[in-house]
């Protein structure tokens, strides 16, 4: 497939119609909650004003669900193993119901997954399901994150580099130690994810055709009365998320959605909105300097780590992977660097806190998700134990940042106030966190070009 063609459908795709205001109609008419369970924050990487939540106990769940008709719950269930994310997505389907079923409210609950298809897929999508209490509702897959350049045509998923547009079978994210795949045929992949457990005349693809050409109504019924058990969109441009969507709420078919942040927007009816500037940010004169964390190890993350470095003046300072897997004295290593990084900040430097960038990989995808949990535990630790408030905290990674919002910041739930760069969500921490009302950027790891890093922190100078 030619770059120029898919190029020329975006383009295409961007003079289209929306469809939010009928969207936003009708969940006004229907009063539909809409719960986005995210295996990590970077799923709230195109919307804003919209809460999250971090906690998911029934008390937490059930105020939320009485006075926000969206909002996310952050699982981070792709720090998990397979078994515990599954698992977990089953019993937050089956609070979801119960809590639901009290209060008379009528849910859509969407799995919001990696728009590199990265994930617990399918298992953690039937799981949720089965805890929903609907094990044969079809599956929807629509990984397209257009802020992101991932884009679905002719059933093939891509991701933009620069002007290409590769195969996400071809990328590096296809290799990942855990999350591996080889196919870019989504029904092909559909297929490797299931183990060759379904056959690929069970999969209906929605075309750019049915969703430009087609009236709504005609892909209403194709939701409704095939006999396919799964179904993949595909979209170059938000107005064709926002056809299905329409689609789907109208046909009132219960659906198991997992997809890219893009169609969350979509489904909400909501449009990505101008970008975040420093005086929406930080609201105080704080002389503290700012904490940048990287975890990330995605090869576009050590790209922009390394151009960071050659144009942006802090304090860096690295977090030796191996070492710590040798270190007898971790404990008091990790006190050192922490007092070090509050002395940095309180005299007002940047610090960027970033680790060794040589992969060590287990002979495992269990053990290498171990040891990225491992190295993710010693960050957060480092993170904990700062005192200084800086002024503004920015995570690199999508566990990362996870950990750090929950176990090192204390936040239970934030506000999503938009984004300061496409596709990299800020948040402001609750009342009852570390740091009050702190802005926490959220940098996902397969996110922007070389320079989106330092475009970020030289916005918030």
């Amino acid at each position: 497939m030619s770059d120029h063609v898919i190029l020329k459908s975006i383009a295409n795709g961007n003079q289209l119609k929306g469809y939010q205001k009928e969207i936003q109609e009708l969940l006004a008419r229907t009063q539909k909650t809409i719960v986005i369970l995210d295996d990590d924050p970077t799923g709230t990487q195109t919307v804003r004003d919209i809460p999250v939540v971090t906690q998911w106990t029934e008390t937490v769940l059930e105020k939320e669900l009485a006075r926000s008709p969206v909002f996310f719950i952050l699982t981070n269930s792709r720090s998990l193993q397979v078994k515990e994310a599954e698992n977990l997505a089953f019993r937050l389907g089956k609070r979801l119901q119960k809590i639901a079923a009290k209060h008379q409210k009528q849910l859509l609950v969407i799995s919001r997954g990696d728009s590199t298809l990265r994930g617990h897929y399918p298992g953690e999508v039937l799981s949720l399901a089965e805890g929903l209490g609907q094990p044969d509702a079809k599956h929807v897959l629509i990984p397209a994150f257009f802020e992101g350049g991932r884009y679905t045509y002719q059933d093939v998923h891509y991701v933009q580099e620069g002007d290409r547009f590769v195969p996400a079978g071809e990328t590096s994210f296809a290799k990942d130690s855990t999350f591996g795949y080889t196919a870019s045929n989504l029904k092909k992949y559909i297929v490797e994810k299931y183990e060759n457990n379904i056959e690929e005349l069970q999969i209906q693809a929605i075309s750019l055709d049915d969703v430009r050409n087609a009236p709504a109504a005609q892909i209403t019924a194709q939701v409704k009365e095939g006999t396919h058990s799964h179904i993949l969109v595909n979209a170059t441009a938000q107005a064709d998320l926002e056809k299905f969507a329409l689609a789907t709420l109208r046909s009132k078919k219960p659906l198991m959605y997992r997809t890219a942040a893009s169609f969350v927007n979509a489904i909400i009816g909501q449009r990505p909105s101008p970008l975040l500037t420093k005086k929406d940010l930080v609201k105080e004169n704080i002389t503290h300097g700012a904490l940048v964390i990287v975890g990330s190890y995605v090869p576009k993350t050590t790209a922009q780590l390394n151009y960071l470095k050659k144009q942006y003046k802090a304090q860096y300072v690295e977090l030796d992977v191996q070492q710590l897997f040798e270190d007898d004295t971790l404990e008091n290593t990790l006190n050192a660097l922490a007092t070090k990084l509050d002395n940095q900040l309180r005299n007002g430097m940047n610090v960027v806190l970033y680790t060794s960038r040589k992969l060590k990989k287990g002979n495992s995808k269990e053990e290498s998700l171990k040891i990225v949990n491992l190295v993710s535990n010693a960050l957060t630790t480092i993170a904990s134990l700062v005192q200084v408030r800086p002024k503004f905290i920015l995570a690199k990674g999508g566990i990362t940042s996870s950990d750090i919002a929950v176990k090192s910041l204390g936040i239970s739930r934030a506000m999503v106030l938009g984004q300061v760069h496409k596709g990299v969500p800020v948040w402001q921490a609750d009342e009852h966190s570390r740091f009050p009302s702190l802005p926490y950027i959220v940098f996902p790891g397969n996110v922007g070009d070389d320079s989106a890093l330092l475009t970020v922190l030289k916005l918030m100078e």
